[in-house]
């Protein structure tokens, strides 16, 4: 039928350029394997235009001559193995062949290279996808691979790539990771012409983690170490004090290379089960080592992902050398770190977390009128200014013992259909606060449940969009007399000198310092407790979750920083605060939804509860 055909080696390079070279990061990646493969004892990563623009991995490892040279551009032309019964004993980080293949079809790219001994070394040249030129050239021991106009032949990649510093963030975060796993390795990251990151070198896995993650993480870890069969762990796990609102600072690699496996997280999480705060994270550096053939590495195309010979096994070694290293029986590592030692003091095991007394206010408080006035004593008045309001309140306009209006834009008055039910609740008695969290008022015919959190991110959400888009386009922030010094990684450095004028025209005014540290000048007032750094290292974490697209960093700043600022469940409010965080919905465009799309409250009717008791059928 001659419907078959069989593809030219151009479109089948291209197909397979897809697949391994998802995104810059992965060229990054391909790169900086070849170059510890090849023996690198300094690798410098410069990239820019988000590494779209430009990627060069310069290295002094073992370099090529001009026949291996020419050889590494074909597909599926490899050093690191023969047959197929070689991956089941491979030492090496890359091993299919498919790197600078992948790469020179996608891109424009450039390979200088030269063995130690050798007089000059070789350039080779690559353009859309085809073989150039070849010639000879000065060069320094090692290589040196530059990579120009990523995507240009595959329009379909490149419309799914994000934003540059978005892209570039990514770059930064993996260096970071691979930094880590090399303490060897004398790493450099250039972004833009600016170095944002460099390591020793010195070999000691401690202090390569201290130069890519700061001081105070460096200094809250525990060295743990274990064995078990066949497999083997090295590394460090978090103290149970320092942890973190994601699992963003847990990171896993075997035989060097950085990958990810579910049984390894549930080992973690068991292992640190009782030591730390539900939704809080702990940080973890886990080094697995194992008999090539006991680990499948060719499960994914970015060899992202390991599968091993026996899960059961990883898990109970994760867990009890994490346990041991913080319950102080194990040996703390000090044969395979060096000259790393166990702290003197190490922190005994923390007791289950209790939940709170349940609190529930029975006295009854009814309402007239809805109204944005507190009642009851001045001092509850005051803190609700504090906690319902961005802005910090004129004390003179505060005088003891009168009530307190909360002011409202004028912008946002409109109360949308369906009127009744909003009204319902807010003209509602209070009956109390269940689990420090919900707050419950009864109707004439119902009961309502209101998250406290949920409702008062609404409300800052709307005075923040309010002020956003009125005409003077200002906010109310606080200028502190000494800047907030704010350590932060390179990925996050790179994402926020990359959005600096979004954050300043929030209200955050950010000044980049060397080695990897921002001065953070002035912040949104904000009602929470948190220190402003505090606030902003978390308004961060969540950036970062869903990176916004480009041009709408300023609306997801606003709704991260108005959830970020809200009171939390389980924070204690007096009575009045919760009537007027209720009062306070009524003038809400949207008093049903917080900023992030979840239900602020939810309505029982009292039929519902005579059906459920079957008092009515």
């Amino acid at each position: 039928m001659g419907r078959i055909e069989i593809l030219d080696a151009k479109t089948a390079n291209e197909i397979k350029a897809g697949e391994v070279i998802e995104r810059p990061v992965s060229v990054v990646k391909e790169l900086f394997d070849n170059s510890t493969d090849a023996g690198a004892s300094h690798i410098k990563v410069e990239f820019s235009g988000g590494g779209i623009e430009l990627i060069r991995v310069t290295d002094d490892g073992c370099g090529m001559d001009e026949d291996d040279a020419k050889k590494a551009f074909l597909l599926h032309a490899t050093s690191k193995l023969k047959t197929i019964d070689d991956i089941y004993d491979l030492s090496t980080q890359g091993f299919r062949g498919e790197a600078l293949a992948s790469v020179a079809a996608c891109a424009d790219v450039t390979l200088i290279t030269k063995q130690e001994g050798e007089e000059s070394g070789i350039k080779i040249v690559y353009e859309d996808g085809e073989f150039k030129s070849i010639a000879a050239c000065a060069a320094d021991t090692g290589t040196v691979v530059e990579v120009r106009n990523l995507f240009k032949n595959i329009p379909a990649r490149f419309k799914f790539l994000k934003k540059d510093s978005t892209e570039g963030m990514y770059i930064a975060t993996l260096i970071e990771k691979l930094a880590i796993i090399n303490p060897h390795v004398a790493v450099k990251l250039v972004k833009d012409g600016k170095q944002i990151l460099a390591t020793p070198g010195s070999g000691e896995t401690l202090d390569a983690i201290y130069s890519v993650l700061g001081r105070e993480l460096s200094s809250n870890l525990i060295p743990i170490e274990g064995n078990l069969g066949m497999y083997k762990i090295r590394g460090f796990a978090g103290k149970p004090t320092y942890t973190k609102n994601n699992r963003r600072m847990q990171y896993l690699y075997v035989n060097d290379r950085p990958v990810k496996s579910a049984a390894v997280t549930a080992a973690i999480d068991e292992a640190y089960k009782n030591y730390t705060m539900k939704n809080k994270f702990p940080v973890c550096f886990l080094m697995i080592y194992c008999a090539p053939g006991s680990v499948d590495v060719n499960v994914h195309p970015q060899k992202a992902e390991v599968k091993f010979a026996a899960d059961s096994d990883i898990f109970r070694l994760v867990m009890h050398a994490i346990r041991d290293g913080l319950d102080g029986t194990g040996t703390g590592g000090q044969e395979f770190f060096g000259k790393t030692e166990v702290p003197e003091e190490t922190p005994e095991p923390q007791a289950p977390i209790e939940h709170k007394q349940l609190k529930i206010n029975t006295g009854r408080y009814q309402r007239e009128n809805p109204t944005v006035q507190t009642r009851g004593d001045p001092q509850a008045a005051n803190r609700l200014l504090q906690i319902l309001s961005e802005f910090k309140p004129n004390p003179e306009e505060i005088e003891a013992g009168e009530a307190v209006s909360v002011s409202v834009p004028d912008e946002i008055t409109e109360v949308p259909a369906p009127p009744s039910e909003i009204d319902e609740l807010v003209n509602a008695e209070f009956v109390g606060i269940l689990f420090a969290t919900y707050i419950i008022l009864q109707s004439e015919t119902a009961v309502f449940f209101v998250d406290q959190h949920a409702a008062h991110e609404r409300v800052l959400y709307e005075k923040f969009m309010a002020k956003k888009e009125s005409e003077d386009n200002t906010l109310q922030i606080e200028t502190f007399l000494v800047p907030q010094i704010i350590s932060v990684s390179s990925g996050d450095y790179s994402f926020i000198t990359d959005n600096l004028d979004e954050f300043r025209e929030n209200g955050f005014e950010i000044e980049p310092l060397e080695e990897r540290q921002i001065a953070l000048k002035t912040a949104p007032v904000s009602p929470r407790s948190d220190t402003p750094s505090k606030m902003f290292e978390n308004i961060i974490v969540e950036l970062k979750k869903d990176t916004p697209a480009k041009g709408a960093v300023w609306y997801s700043l606003i709704q991260t920083t108005a959830c970020k600022a809200a009171i939390k469940a389980g924070d204690v409010i007096t009575k009045a605060e919760a009537l007027a965080l209720i009062d306070s919905m009524a003038t809400l465009k949207d008093p049903y939804h917080c900023a992030h799309g979840r239900p602020t409250f939810f309505k029982i009717t009292r039929k519902d509860f005579e059906k459920n008791f079957k008092r009515i059928v």
